[in-house]
Protein backbone atom coordinates (compact mmCIF):
# COMPACT_ATOMS: atom_id res chain seq x y z
CA UNK A 1 0.00 0.00 0.00
CA UNK A 2 1.30 3.44 -0.88
CA UNK A 3 1.83 6.29 1.56
CA UNK A 4 -0.92 8.38 -0.04
CA UNK A 5 -3.40 9.62 2.59
CA UNK A 6 -6.80 7.93 2.43
CA UNK A 7 -8.60 11.25 1.83
CA UNK A 8 -6.29 12.02 -1.10
CA UNK A 9 -7.21 8.78 -2.84
CA UNK A 10 -10.66 10.15 -3.58
CA UNK A 11 -9.14 13.16 -5.36
CA UNK A 12 -7.35 10.98 -7.88
CA UNK A 13 -4.38 9.89 -5.82
CA UNK A 14 -5.15 6.24 -6.47
CA UNK A 15 -3.66 5.40 -9.84
CA UNK A 16 -1.30 3.00 -11.54
CA UNK A 17 1.52 5.36 -10.59
CA UNK A 18 0.58 5.96 -6.95
CA UNK A 19 3.81 4.25 -5.96
CA UNK A 20 7.09 3.73 -7.74
CA UNK A 21 6.81 1.63 -10.89
CA UNK A 22 10.36 0.80 -11.94
CA UNK A 23 11.86 -1.30 -14.71
CA UNK A 24 15.44 -1.79 -15.94
CA UNK A 25 16.73 -4.10 -18.62
CA UNK A 26 19.64 -2.02 -19.89
CA UNK A 27 22.30 -4.17 -18.26
CA UNK A 28 21.16 -7.65 -19.23
CA UNK A 29 20.26 -9.60 -22.36
CA UNK A 30 17.28 -8.76 -24.53
CA UNK A 31 13.73 -10.00 -24.18
CA UNK A 32 12.67 -13.54 -24.97
CA UNK A 33 9.29 -12.39 -26.26
CA UNK A 34 8.67 -13.87 -29.71
CA UNK A 35 7.59 -10.49 -31.10
CA UNK A 36 11.16 -9.19 -30.82
CA UNK A 37 13.26 -12.28 -31.60
CA UNK A 38 14.57 -11.40 -35.05
CA UNK A 39 16.80 -14.48 -35.23
CA UNK A 40 17.70 -17.54 -33.17
CA UNK A 41 20.06 -15.61 -30.85
CA UNK A 42 17.74 -12.66 -30.28
CA UNK A 43 16.99 -13.53 -26.65
CA UNK A 44 20.70 -13.55 -25.74
CA UNK A 45 21.71 -10.28 -27.39
CA UNK A 46 22.30 -7.34 -25.03
CA UNK A 47 20.57 -4.01 -25.51
CA UNK A 48 22.17 -1.15 -27.43
CA UNK A 49 21.85 1.64 -24.88
CA UNK A 50 24.82 3.56 -26.25
CA UNK A 51 23.06 3.81 -29.62
CA UNK A 52 19.64 4.98 -28.45
CA UNK A 53 20.39 6.91 -25.24
CA UNK A 54 22.26 10.20 -24.98
CA UNK A 55 25.22 10.28 -22.64
CA UNK A 56 28.26 12.47 -22.06
CA UNK A 57 30.18 10.55 -24.74
CA UNK A 58 27.57 10.98 -27.47
CA UNK A 59 28.23 13.21 -30.46
CA UNK A 60 26.14 16.41 -30.47
CA UNK A 61 24.12 17.16 -33.57
CA UNK A 62 25.04 19.94 -35.96
CA UNK A 63 22.11 22.07 -34.77
CA UNK A 64 22.57 21.41 -31.04
CA UNK A 65 22.63 24.58 -28.90
CA UNK A 66 25.91 25.54 -27.25
CA UNK A 67 24.39 25.64 -23.77
CA UNK A 68 21.80 23.32 -22.35
CA UNK A 69 22.05 20.64 -25.03
CA UNK A 70 21.36 16.98 -24.27
CA UNK A 71 25.05 16.04 -24.14
CA UNK A 72 26.01 18.65 -21.53
CA UNK A 73 22.83 17.82 -19.60
CA UNK A 74 23.82 14.16 -19.58
CA UNK A 75 27.31 15.09 -18.32
CA UNK A 76 25.87 17.10 -15.42
CA UNK A 77 23.47 14.28 -14.57
CA UNK A 78 26.22 11.65 -14.64
CA UNK A 79 28.47 13.69 -12.38
CA UNK A 80 25.55 14.12 -9.99
CA UNK A 81 24.75 10.41 -9.84
CA UNK A 82 28.38 9.62 -9.10
CA UNK A 83 27.69 11.06 -5.65
CA UNK A 84 25.13 8.25 -5.16
CA UNK A 85 22.15 10.39 -4.15
CA UNK A 86 19.05 8.72 -2.76
CA UNK A 87 16.50 8.59 -5.59
CA UNK A 88 12.83 9.13 -4.76
CA UNK A 89 10.55 11.42 -2.80
CA UNK A 90 12.06 12.52 0.50
CA UNK A 91 10.14 13.04 3.74
CA UNK A 92 11.27 14.68 7.00
CA UNK A 93 12.22 11.37 8.58
CA UNK A 94 14.23 10.27 5.55
CA UNK A 95 15.49 13.62 4.27
CA UNK A 96 19.05 13.08 5.47
CA UNK A 97 20.89 11.09 2.83
CA UNK A 98 22.88 9.11 5.38
CA UNK A 99 23.38 6.05 3.21
CA UNK A 100 22.73 4.65 -0.26
CA UNK A 101 22.18 1.11 -1.45
CA UNK A 102 22.17 -0.78 -4.72
CA UNK A 103 18.58 -1.14 -5.86
CA UNK A 104 17.81 -4.18 -7.94
CA UNK A 105 14.96 -3.31 -10.28
CA UNK A 106 12.59 -5.85 -11.86
CA UNK A 107 13.11 -6.75 -15.51
CA UNK A 108 10.46 -9.38 -16.18
CA UNK A 109 7.89 -9.01 -18.93
CA UNK A 110 4.97 -8.48 -16.51
CA UNK A 111 6.76 -5.50 -14.97
CA UNK A 112 7.50 -4.22 -18.47
CA UNK A 113 3.79 -4.22 -19.33
CA UNK A 114 2.97 -2.48 -16.05
CA UNK A 115 5.66 0.16 -16.65
CA UNK A 116 4.43 0.82 -20.20
CA UNK A 117 0.81 1.23 -19.06
CA UNK A 118 1.85 3.47 -16.17
CA UNK A 119 3.97 5.58 -18.55
CA UNK A 120 1.08 6.06 -20.97
CA UNK A 121 -1.28 6.96 -18.18
CA UNK A 122 1.13 9.43 -16.59
CA UNK A 123 2.46 11.18 -19.71
CA UNK A 124 -0.81 11.25 -21.62
CA UNK A 125 -2.81 12.34 -18.58
CA UNK A 126 -5.13 9.33 -18.44
CA UNK A 127 -5.98 9.89 -22.13
CA UNK A 128 -5.29 6.55 -23.75
CA UNK A 129 -4.10 5.89 -27.27
CA UNK A 130 -5.78 3.52 -29.66
CA UNK A 131 -3.87 0.30 -30.23
CA UNK A 132 -2.86 1.47 -33.71
CA UNK A 133 -1.36 4.68 -32.22
CA UNK A 134 1.03 2.95 -29.84
CA UNK A 135 4.74 3.49 -30.63
CA UNK A 136 5.57 -0.21 -30.98
CA UNK A 137 9.18 0.36 -31.99
CA UNK A 138 9.74 2.47 -28.86
CA UNK A 139 8.22 -0.28 -26.70
CA UNK A 140 10.56 -2.80 -28.34
CA UNK A 141 13.60 -0.70 -27.51
CA UNK A 142 12.50 -0.51 -23.87
CA UNK A 143 11.86 -4.25 -23.80
CA UNK A 144 15.24 -5.07 -25.29
CA UNK A 145 17.17 -2.80 -22.89
CA UNK A 146 18.11 -0.25 -25.56
CA UNK A 147 16.64 2.62 -23.52
CA UNK A 148 15.73 3.18 -19.86
CA UNK A 149 12.34 4.42 -18.67
CA UNK A 150 13.56 8.06 -18.77
CA UNK A 151 14.17 7.92 -22.54
CA UNK A 152 10.83 6.15 -23.04
CA UNK A 153 9.12 9.01 -21.18
CA UNK A 154 11.07 11.59 -23.23
CA UNK A 155 9.95 10.14 -26.55
CA UNK A 156 6.32 9.86 -25.41
CA UNK A 157 6.35 13.53 -24.40
CA UNK A 158 7.78 14.48 -27.81
CA UNK A 159 5.34 12.28 -29.74
CA UNK A 160 2.83 13.73 -32.23
CA UNK A 161 0.01 12.45 -29.98
CA UNK A 162 1.23 14.44 -26.97
CA UNK A 163 2.04 17.53 -29.00
CA UNK A 164 -1.35 17.49 -30.73
CA UNK A 165 -3.41 17.14 -27.55
CA UNK A 166 -1.35 19.04 -24.98
CA UNK A 167 0.58 21.67 -26.93
CA UNK A 168 -1.15 22.61 -30.19
CA UNK A 169 -4.68 22.47 -28.72
CA UNK A 170 -4.12 24.48 -25.52
CA UNK A 171 -2.66 27.81 -24.49
CA UNK A 172 0.92 27.95 -23.23
CA UNK A 173 -0.03 28.34 -19.57
CA UNK A 174 -2.07 25.14 -19.75
CA UNK A 175 0.69 23.28 -21.60
CA UNK A 176 3.26 24.20 -18.95
CA UNK A 177 0.91 23.13 -16.15
CA UNK A 178 0.44 19.75 -17.81
CA UNK A 179 4.08 19.18 -18.73
CA UNK A 180 5.09 19.77 -15.11
CA UNK A 181 2.38 17.40 -13.92
CA UNK A 182 3.19 14.70 -16.47
CA UNK A 183 7.00 14.82 -16.31
CA UNK A 184 7.91 16.15 -12.85
CA UNK A 185 4.88 14.87 -10.93
CA UNK A 186 4.00 18.30 -9.51
CA UNK A 187 2.26 21.54 -10.51
CA UNK A 188 4.22 24.74 -11.21
CA UNK A 189 5.25 26.39 -7.95
CA UNK A 190 4.60 29.98 -9.03
CA UNK A 191 3.59 32.16 -11.96
CA UNK A 192 7.23 33.24 -12.25
CA UNK A 193 8.16 29.65 -13.01
CA UNK A 194 5.46 29.53 -15.69
CA UNK A 195 6.69 32.78 -17.27
CA UNK A 196 10.25 31.42 -17.34
CA UNK A 197 9.11 28.41 -19.34
CA UNK A 198 6.91 30.49 -21.65
CA UNK A 199 10.03 32.45 -22.58
CA UNK A 200 12.00 29.21 -22.95
CA UNK A 201 9.45 27.77 -25.38
CA UNK A 202 9.41 31.02 -27.36
CA UNK A 203 13.19 31.12 -27.65
CA UNK A 204 14.14 27.43 -27.86
CA UNK A 205 11.02 25.51 -28.82
CA UNK A 206 8.87 22.61 -27.67
CA UNK A 207 11.53 19.87 -27.73
CA UNK A 208 13.98 21.95 -25.69
CA UNK A 209 11.35 22.47 -22.98
CA UNK A 210 10.71 18.71 -22.73
CA UNK A 211 14.44 17.97 -22.57
CA UNK A 212 14.92 20.66 -19.92
CA UNK A 213 12.39 19.00 -17.59
CA UNK A 214 13.54 15.42 -18.13
CA UNK A 215 17.25 16.26 -17.94
CA UNK A 216 16.82 18.34 -14.79
CA UNK A 217 18.36 17.28 -11.50
CA UNK A 218 14.87 17.46 -9.97
CA UNK A 219 13.73 14.67 -12.30
CA UNK A 220 16.91 12.71 -11.50
CA UNK A 221 16.37 13.09 -7.74
CA UNK A 222 12.70 12.13 -7.86
CA UNK A 223 12.64 9.33 -10.44
CA UNK A 224 16.11 8.51 -11.74
CA UNK A 225 16.51 6.66 -15.03
CA UNK A 226 14.29 3.66 -14.32
CA UNK A 227 11.17 4.91 -12.50
CA UNK A 228 7.95 6.08 -14.15
CA UNK A 229 7.02 9.61 -12.94
CA UNK A 230 4.07 9.83 -10.54
CA UNK A 231 2.19 12.54 -8.66
CA UNK A 232 4.43 13.52 -5.74
CA UNK A 233 2.29 16.09 -3.90
CA UNK A 234 -0.57 14.01 -2.52
CA UNK A 235 1.41 13.65 0.69
CA UNK A 236 4.04 15.95 2.22
CA UNK A 237 7.47 15.46 0.62
CA UNK A 238 10.31 17.76 1.62
CA UNK A 239 10.10 21.13 -0.10
CA UNK A 240 6.40 20.79 -0.87
CA UNK A 241 3.75 23.24 0.35
CA UNK A 242 0.02 23.03 0.95
CA UNK A 243 -0.55 24.98 -2.27
CA UNK A 244 1.09 22.12 -4.18
CA UNK A 245 -1.58 19.75 -2.88
CA UNK A 246 -4.35 22.22 -3.75
CA UNK A 247 -2.97 22.74 -7.26
CA UNK A 248 -2.45 19.01 -7.79
CA UNK A 249 -6.10 18.44 -6.88
CA UNK A 250 -7.11 21.18 -9.34
CA UNK A 251 -5.11 19.55 -12.13
CA UNK A 252 -6.16 15.96 -11.41
CA UNK A 253 -9.82 16.32 -10.39
CA UNK A 254 -10.66 12.59 -10.22
CA UNK A 255 -9.27 9.15 -10.93
CA UNK A 256 -11.13 8.46 -14.18
CA UNK A 257 -10.92 11.94 -15.72
CA UNK A 258 -8.35 12.66 -18.41
CA UNK A 259 -6.43 15.92 -18.61
CA UNK A 260 -7.72 16.38 -22.13
CA UNK A 261 -11.32 16.19 -20.88
CA UNK A 262 -10.67 18.68 -18.05
CA UNK A 263 -9.45 21.47 -20.28
CA UNK A 264 -11.98 20.53 -22.96
CA UNK A 265 -14.98 21.20 -20.72
CA UNK A 266 -16.95 24.29 -21.73
CA UNK A 267 -19.84 26.03 -20.03
CA UNK A 268 -21.13 27.11 -23.46
CA UNK A 269 -20.47 26.09 -27.05
CA UNK A 270 -18.74 29.42 -27.74
CA UNK A 271 -16.35 29.13 -24.79
CA UNK A 272 -12.65 28.72 -25.43
CA UNK A 273 -11.15 25.32 -24.63
CA UNK A 274 -7.62 24.46 -23.56
CA UNK A 275 -7.36 27.14 -20.90
CA UNK A 276 -5.34 27.17 -17.69
CA UNK A 277 -6.68 25.52 -14.54
CA UNK A 278 -4.23 27.22 -12.17
CA UNK A 279 -4.10 30.83 -13.36
CA UNK A 280 -6.08 32.22 -10.41
CA UNK A 281 -4.27 29.99 -7.90
CA UNK A 282 -0.86 31.19 -9.11
CA UNK A 283 -1.64 34.87 -9.63
CA UNK A 284 -3.91 35.78 -6.72
CA UNK A 285 -3.88 35.41 -2.97
CA UNK A 286 -7.14 33.45 -2.98
CA UNK A 287 -7.11 30.01 -4.55
CA UNK A 288 -10.07 28.35 -6.19
CA UNK A 289 -11.72 25.86 -3.84
CA UNK A 290 -10.93 22.19 -4.36
CA UNK A 291 -13.63 20.56 -6.45
CA UNK A 292 -14.67 17.46 -4.55
CA UNK A 293 -16.06 14.69 -6.79
CA UNK A 294 -19.68 13.71 -6.13
CA UNK A 295 -18.61 10.16 -5.28
CA UNK A 296 -16.31 11.48 -2.56
CA UNK A 297 -19.11 13.51 -1.01
CA UNK A 298 -21.33 10.39 -0.91
CA UNK A 299 -18.54 8.35 0.71
CA UNK A 300 -17.92 11.07 3.30
CA UNK A 301 -21.65 11.30 4.04
CA UNK A 302 -21.93 7.53 4.54
CA UNK A 303 -18.92 7.56 6.89
CA UNK A 304 -20.43 10.41 8.89
CA UNK A 305 -23.79 8.64 9.15
CA UNK A 306 -22.15 5.35 10.17
CA UNK A 307 -20.10 7.11 12.82
CA UNK A 308 -23.19 8.87 14.13
CA UNK A 309 -25.04 5.56 14.40
CA UNK A 310 -22.14 3.99 16.30
CA UNK A 311 -21.93 6.97 18.64
CA UNK A 312 -25.68 6.82 19.30
CA UNK A 313 -25.50 3.10 20.07
CA UNK A 314 -22.54 3.61 22.41
CA UNK A 315 -24.36 6.42 24.18
CA UNK A 316 -27.53 4.35 24.62
CA UNK A 317 -25.51 1.45 26.08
Amino acid sequence: MSSIPVDALQFGGLSMSNSRVSYDKTRIAGSTKASYILHSKGGCMPGQEELFTNNSRSHPGAEAPIRGNKITNAFVRERYTEGQPVIGTKFPKTSNDNYTYQEYLPNDDDTLDLAIKASYRQVFGNFFLMESERPIELERRLRNGDIPIREFIRQLAKSPFYRSNYFDSVNQQRFIELSFKHLLGRPPISQEEVIKHVEMIYQEGFDYHIDYLIDSLEYEEAFGAFTVPYQRCWNSPCGSTTSNFVNTAALTRSFATSDNAIHGRKTSSDAVGGVSQLLQNLTSEESNPIIIPDNTQKIALKKTQSKQILDDESFSD
